[in-house]
């Protein structure tokens, strides 16, 4: 069975069961993040999904709108004249439903819509596949999907141990664990982060 003949979605949902490396209730999707297409296993946030279903709420998708959404205490009102020049830009740039203005006060509304558990990144060469995971490191846990012959096999899992990327192997019909990503310790919050769940969210059905 190659990757290129069979949808990577298809391979990692036939051959990883529930509850193998990601969460029992996530589910499977194709994406293209960080210019890399990549089978993302996520988590919708139910609350702010339907918030923003509610709303009409557009994607966020500006770095600056982003950045005065996190300077914002989440429901917590703060008055619109500590914002400076920036800020008061960006929040006319803001999509309908991200905040509510009353009173000459701002209440952010907005928040993450999706939990991102890993990504997979299918490949034939673990060298290529692997650099590009290395793109997801600030954002969740990372694995590989090699197909064909695993070359350099110790090289590759001293490398995938090393970076804590998982190296799956697809042998036939099955999917052989190599090296299991290690967890995802999310050590700070940035926009870069947000904007990485917001561009997937907008992929999601």
């Amino acid at each position: 069975m190659a990757i290129v003949a069979r949808e990577p979605l298809g391979v990692v949902a036939e051959a990883l069961a529930p509850g193998d490396l990601v969460p029992r209730d996530a589910s499977l999707a194709v994406v293209e993040a960080e210019r890399v297409k990549v089978v993302a296993a996520y988590r919708f946030e139910a609350r702010e999904r339907e918030r923003r279903a509610a709303s009409g709420m557009a994607p966020l998708t500006r770095p600056d709108a982003l950045n005065l959404l996190m300077a914002l205490p989440l429901g917590e009102p703060v008055p619109a004249g500590s914002l400076n020049g920036r800020e008061r830009r960006a929040l006319k740039a803001l999509p309908k439903g991200a905040v509510v203005r009353r009173d000459g006060l701002i209440t952010r509304l907005a928040t993450r819509p999706v939990h991102v558990d890993m990504v997979l990144v299918p490949g034939r060469s673990w060298e290529s596949a692997m650099e590009q995971a290395e793109r997801f490191t600030p954002f969740t846990a990372r694995s590989v999907l090699m197909d064909g012959v695993l070359r350099r096999k110790d090289e590759a899992v001293m490398r995938a141990d090393f970076y804590g990327i998982g190296l799956l192997h697809v042998q036939g019909d099955a999917v052989e664990v190599v090296v299991p990503p290690s967890p995802f310790v999310r050590k700070r919050h940035t926009v870069a982060g947000w904007k990485f769940l917001e561009d997937v969210n907008r992929q999601l059905p």
